[in-house]
């Protein structure tokens, strides 16, 4: 079923809510959460720690199904699919970059970045291919037979973000992807996010607790006790 509401939506969430068993009691993580994000846009969710910013990332994600409302990703239904059509939407039109690179220290950058294509059973020169002109595209063409553990912690997550953007992606989900960087090189990963969103109209929603990060973003939004709301001031 494709989304009656938006079409043109790469990503839609409708009154998403979800409840965790904790202990004696239940703890209510996300409460009534709708967002449509469209291609070309870069959306920003910032809040406190606990506040249900990485959870929403999850749902967004198909990592974890709600307990109620209704989820699309690029036009398609999300809802009450089964593991492997999950995986394969998942791969087809999300890509993820987190806090940490999580990039396999056995492969190289172009074999790390070229991971995915293989998971889709693209031909191994193919996949290659097209890893290398990703790795140019984040200005690590040079790096690409290095190892992450040759690399710097800057280019780890570019090439974090390379892996990300090599399914050439509807949306990228990002969760503090500066998180763990110095302020220099969070402002060149900053810098490149930017210019992957306008030279590449990849949609971003990016969960952060920095706030010149979000003041990059076309829209933010703030998430307090499971809940979500548009910051309605100008965009910066």
């Amino acid at each position: 079923m494709t989304d009656p509401a938006a079409p043109d939506a790469v990503l839609r969430a409708e009154r998403l809510a979800k409840t965790y068993d904790e202990g004696a009691g239940r703890v209510e993580v996300l409460r009534d959460v709708s967002l449509s994000v469209h291609a070309h846009e870069m959306v920003a969710v910032v809040g406190a720690s606990g506040s249900g910013k990485s959870t929403l990332l999850h749902m967004l994600g198909l990592l974890e199904e709600p307990d109620e409302g209704r989820l699309w990703i690029a036009g398609q239904a999300a809802n009450g699919l089964d593991e492997r059509r999950r995986s394969r939407l998942r791969n087809q039109a999300l890509g993820f970059v987190y806090q940490f690179h999580h990039l396999l220290p056995e492969f190289t950058a172009l074999d790390n970045v070229a991971m995915p294509l293989i998971v889709r059973r693209l031909p191994r020169a193919q996949a290659r291919e097209q890893a290398a002109a990703m790795l140019d595209q984040v200005g690590l063409a040079a790096r690409s037979a290095h190892f992450p553990g040759q690399l710097s912690g800057g280019e780890r997550q570019r090439v974090a973000l390379a892996r990300a953007l090599v399914t050439q992606p509807a949306c990228v989900l990002a969760d503090e992807p500066t998180g763990n960087l110095d302020r220099h090189t969070a402002d060149a990963m900053f810098a490149l996010l930017a210019r992957i969103n306008r030279e590449l109209g990849t949609a971003f929603v990016i969960v952060t607790h920095d706030p010149a990060l979000a003041a990059l973003a076309h829209r933010r939004f703030h998430m307090q006790a499971g809940q979500l709301a548009e910051d309605t001031g100008e965009a910066g």
